[in-house]
Formats: structure tokens, sequence, C-alpha cells
């Protein structure tokens, strides 16, 4: 028999699972965290094998060198050309379309409320408090936007890149406890900025949808 559950109780169940990680989605982003803190110390890992696996950090940079050099020339001509005009052209008409699309839809959120707000309404409503909550809703889902870009900013130019040194610090420098304490902390902390950006995003599509 299916257990009958209140209002407020099945309200706390929804923010609960809203806030609240599954431990698949907390595996996954240790597993990213992780995959990040790696791609950020790859030059010093490659540096490192190439030392004592490798061969000599000259030879090996004189190859990445050619390498690198060679995709440069490839990707510059290929730039220059064609394939970059229909590149550059895509990405300003998705921005274009973007920004209309979401002017579009503000502004078709504010008429509907403007016409909600004509229906006819019992005695007791608040048109002031009706408004009010109009723009609370707005005002909030801005900020949010703000916050979450900033956040992402922050995470990509500071947060991110400084977990890194001090994992790769920790990894040069090995010390079974202290090293291993450094690294799993700075995992753990990339995992829970990743978790912080993707509920900040849940909550930026729930608050777009209460518009």
């Amino acid at each position: 028999m299916a257990q009958i559950q209140s209002e407020s109780q099945s309200t706390s169940h929804s923010m609960r699972d809203f806030f609240v990680p599954s431990w698949p989605s907390v595996i996954l982003y240790l597993l990213l965290s992780g995959i990040i803190i790696v791609l950020l110390n790859l030059g010093s890992i490659i540096d490192n094998l190439s030392n004592h696996y490798i061969g000599s950090p000259d030879t090996l940079k004189a190859n990445f060198s050619t390498l690198f050099k060679g995709f440069s020339d490839s990707f510059s001509s290929a730039w220059n050309g064609r394939l970059g005009q229909v590149l550059l052209w895509a990405c300003v008409g998705a921005a274009a379309y973007i920004a209309i699309w979401l002017g579009k839809n503000v502004l078709n959120s504010f008429e509907n409320d403007i016409i909600a707000a004509h229906y006819h309404h019992p005695r007791d409503y608040n048109r002031v408090g009706y408004w009010s909550s109009m723009f609370s809703v707005k005002i909030f889902l801005a900020a949010m936007i703000l916050i979450t870009v900033g956040l992402m900013f922050l995470s990509i130019t500071a947060i991110l890149p400084a977990l890194a040194a001090l994992a790769g610090s920790a990894t040069y420098d090995f010390h079974p406890t202290s090293s291993i304490f450094y690294i799993a902390a700075c995992v753990v902390s990339g995992a829970i900025l990743i978790y912080l950006f993707v509920a900040l995003c849940k909550l930026v599509a729930h608050l777009w949808k209460l518009l």
C-alpha cells in the first residue's frame, strides 16, 4: 500500500532531492575533479615521465614542438579559410539567437504578468504582493545568473589552478601521510566546487521556469 505523505513532507523530499546529490553523482563529481586536476598538471606529469621513462626533456620538447607546429599550421590555414568564416558567423548567429530568445522570453513573461494582474481576483487579493513576488523572482534569477557566471570564472582562473598546484606539489614532494591527505582534500574540494556549480545551474533553470 502506497504511503500517503503530507504536503510539507513532499516539499521536504523535493528540496532534499534538489540539493542533496545522490551517491552516483558524488562519485561522478569526484571523478571529474580528479580528471581536471590531472589535466591541469599534465605538463608536470609529462616532464616527470620524460625524466624517468620516455627520454630527455630536450628531445621530448623538440618532438612536441614539431607536432604542435604542424597542428598550428594546419589550424591556421583552415581558420583563415572558408572554415574559419563559417565557424565565426555560426558563433555570431548562435549568440544573436540566444540573446533574442532570452529577450523575447523575458518580454513574454512581463506580458503574461500584466495579463494575469487584470484578471478578476478575490477581495483579499493583494496587487502589491503579486507584483513584489513577480519582480523578486526576476531579480533573484538575475542574481543567481551573475553568481553562477562569477563562480565559473573564479573557478577557471583561480580556484581549480590553485587546487591543481597544491596536488601537484604534494605529488612531487611525496610523503605518504601528508601527500595523500592533500591530494584527497584537493579532489574533494574540486568535487564540492563542481557540485556548487551544478546546483546553481539547476536553481537557475528552476527559476527560469517560474518566469
